[in-house]
């Protein structure tokens, strides 16, 4: 099963039902450019498992599923970690900026924003 959000406020939304070890993929040049609008994957691991080879691809050592080929996708953020952000954010006084700065500094940083 993948799933596609297609927004960082979908995204947040369906984080808890997410499992917590997987990675959300997306297109760097389109969170870069516009990242409140940009389009993110959920691709859990038994779900690549179930897969046939012809199903995938590999791009960097990561195996991604041949449908999604067209949407150059890269390995992004793990689940958890997003969760541990939004979970860290006083959603009425910062929003979604604040996340998408707190994600930019982790990727920056390996670490999170004090």
């Amino acid at each position: 099963m993948t799933d596609h959000f297609s927004s960082v406020s979908d995204l947040i939304a369906s984080l808890n039902g997410l499992k917590q070890e997987a990675w959300i993929y997306t297109n760097m040049e389109f969170w870069l450019s516009n990242p409140q609008n940009a389009g993110f994957f959920y691709l859990p691991w038994d779900y690549m498992q179930s897969l046939h080879d012809d199903e995938v691809y590999e791009d960097d050592g990561v195996e991604l599923p041949l449908a999604l080929k067209d949407k150059n996708l890269k390995e992004w953020m793990l689940v958890h970690v997003l969760a541990h952000i939004a979970k860290s954010i006083d959603w009425n006084a910062e929003g979604a900026k604040e996340f998408i700065d707190q994600v930019n500094y982790y990727r920056e940083f390996d670490t999170f924003k004090p």
